[in-house]
């Protein structure tokens, strides 16, 4: 494998990272998403079809979002697939943990959402449309070397695993909020629709659910928050931030 370093970058991290595809990636020189219009479809309580019908159409509009911000530095962007499953099973070679809605499969450039209760019994609020902005990240790290970057990167134990796995899983976060900002205005929605999000997000750390991989549920709100307000990819570079920050 072969892991571009440069030694002369410093950071201060308990594991710094040194890969120039994760730390001065392109995508960071995108600028501000443009505002795009992403009308949410009918979606009622308990309605798998609904639900796929509403994820498919957020797809479209992502797939669309994001190929005029690559655009931006000349980079294509092959569209993402999404499928859907009614219960976990195992996805892309990797066990359907308890507390994962969605997975993204790198090998198929596509994402599988999971339409259990927990997921259909309140669909109203922006969690399904995060959920879907999230995986979707997964993508946009696909697409830019990010994904492989990490994949690649050597570690030293579990520890250092699990907090480059967090950088990676916070960035999908806030690339998620990069989209959300740029679409909100379109949604009719109102602000407290945004706040409520931010609570499900909070409520959603690590500390409830004993991982050590998607990050704090505080530091989960603050980088949604990031790229909801800036809308700018560059603000989600979490690979150059403190240890407390992607704790």
């Amino acid at each position: 494998m072969l892991i571009h370093l440069a030694l002369a970058f410093s950071v201060t991290t308990a594991h710094p990272v040194y890969d120039q595809t994760l730390l001065k990636n392109p995508l960071y020189q995108t600028g501000k998403m443009a505002k795009v219009k992403c009308r949410e479809k009918p979606i009622s309580s308990m309605n798998r079809a609904q639900a796929r019908t509403y994820i498919k159409a957020l797809n479209d509009c992502l797939n669309k979002a994001w190929r005029a911000q690559l655009k931006k530095v000349g980079l294509p962007l092959k569209n993402s697939s999404v499928g859907f499953i009614n219960s976990r099973k195992d996805h892309c070679g990797s066990k359907w943990e308890a507390s994962v809605a969605g997975q993204y499969c790198y090998r198929d450039f596509g994402y599988v959402i999971l339409l259990d209760r927990n997921l259909l019994e309140y669909p109203h609020s922006l969690f399904i449309f995060h959920l879907v902005g999230h995986e979707y990240g997964h993508h946009i790290q696909k697409t830019m070397g990010l994904l492989d970057a990490y994949s690649h990167y050597p570690t030293s134990g579990n520890r250092e695993t699990q907090e480059q796995t967090r950088r990676l899983e916070l960035q999908a976060t806030c690339l998620s909020g990069v989209f959300m900002g740029s679409a909100f205005a379109s949604l009719g929605r109102p602000a407290s629709d945004v706040a409520e999000l931010k609570e499900i997000i909070r409520s959603s750390g690590d500390e409830y659910w004993k991982g050590h991989d998607h990050g704090k549920g505080k530091n989960q709100e603050t980088w949604f928050t990031r790229g909801f307000e800036s809308r700018d990819p560059k603000s989600c570079n979490t690979w150059t931030s403190k240890p407390g920050k992607v704790a």
